[in-house]
């Protein structure tokens, strides 16, 4: 009887079965997976990207709140806010935001502050703006073409002066007297946005 020999199997056979076709299924699963770790941090930089962003963004707008007005403001004709100094808040945080700088009339310095006219104020302004000048013994008054501002002076020569304008409640204090002219000419150069008349001092 004829012996049967026993099937060896190729050795390119026992190639191919120990290392599979890469482009095989499992090559696709392996880039299934690699696309799906690299797409989930390509999100996750993304996401932070937007995060760093937004809280840089709430940072710089509540700096610049604190340091800036968020109202309406007039400066002197012809002069910008950086020409000025820049503006300081004069107001404790937790109260009602006034905000001031700094200038000069005939060369001696002045401070100008300024907050949004009070709801209290609003009805009957004129009465409540005398009342107040009252109290910083502010009775002269100098008359300009759009308001009524009233002059105080200290017996050591400073000078307080007090009125409304554009809605404003503004405060302006000066280290030494200064001539009534003089200051009926800063006041009508006070515009929106410093766009009001040239001071003739």
């Amino acid at each position: 009887m004829p012996v049967r020999r026993a099937s060896v199997p190729h050795p390119d056979s026992r190639i191919a079965s120990s290392n599979p076709n890469p482009k095989g299924p499992s090559y696709k699963r392996l880039l299934h997976r690699l696309r799906r770790i690299l797409l989930n941090k390509i999100i996750i930089i993304i996401t932070s990207i937007i995060v760093v962003l937004a809280v840089a963004g709430a940072v710089l707008y509540y700096y610049s709140s604190i340091n800036n007005p968020q109202y309406k403001t007039v400066l002197p004709g012809g002069k910008s806010i950086s020409e000025l100094g820049g503006w300081t808040r004069v107001s404790p945080p937790d109260k009602d935001p006034v905000f001031a700088y700094t200038d000069k009339i005939n060369n001696v310095s002045i401070g100008v502050s300024q907050q949004p006219l009070p709801q209290s104020f609003k009805t009957d302004t004129a009465s409540h703006v005398t009342d107040l000048a009252k109290k910083y013994n502010a009775t002269t008054e100098i008359t300009t073409s759009d308001t009524v501002a009233y002059l105080g002076t200290s017996t050591k020569g400073p000078q307080s002066v007090i009125f409304t304008k554009k809605g404003l409640l503004i405060l302006i204090k000066s280290q030494k007297k200064i001539d009534n002219a003089a200051w009926k000419d800063y006041i009508e150069s006070l515009g929106g946005d410093g766009s009001g008349l040239i001071p003739k001092y």
